[in-house]
């Protein structure tokens, strides 16, 4: 399986026809075809998809799974931990007169919100994969 990343339309379109031109290196069941299935998924509630637990604990799995036990010498992943909740339970927002707090993920408009979700996504995807049998077919996201 090729896995990449599309940054858009044309970045996708660049991909596929590398994928269909180098289709010589992989077995004829795998060629692109008449019958090639596109898929696409939308989520409409990208930033609101976990709550703060469950972001917090993936967020754990992916370091353990992903990183070295620091960053740097100065600050360990359990710093990392403790400043992530900290963010997440002190993101509050003004509407109609009333203060509100966020109970599930966080604003879209922090960088730190998209890299959460992009995380959790990762997570998610990575257990998609590993049910699929897909071999020699191009995924991306």
């Amino acid at each position: 399986m090729e896995h990449t990343t599309f940054k858009n339309g044309s970045d996708f379109m660049r991909k596929l026809i590398q994928y269909i031109d180098n289709d010589d290196k992989r077995d004829k069941q795998y060629q692109f075809h008449s019958k090639t299935i596109f898929t696409t998924i939308t989520i409409s509630n990208f930033f609101t998809l976990a709550s703060h637990h469950t972001m917090q604990q993936i967020l754990q799995d992916f370091f353990r799974d992903n990183l070295v036990a620091h960053v740097n010498d100065k600050i360990s992943m359990n710093h990392i931990f403790q400043l992530t909740k900290l963010f997440l339970s002190n993101n509050h927002f003004y509407y109609n007169n009333t203060i509100y707090r966020y109970a599930r993920g966080s604003p879209e408009c922090l960088g730190l919100s998209e890299t959460l979700s992009n995380i959790y996504i990762f997570q998610w995807q990575k257990l998609l994969l590993n049910k699929l049998s897909i071999g020699g077919e191009l995924f991306g996201r």
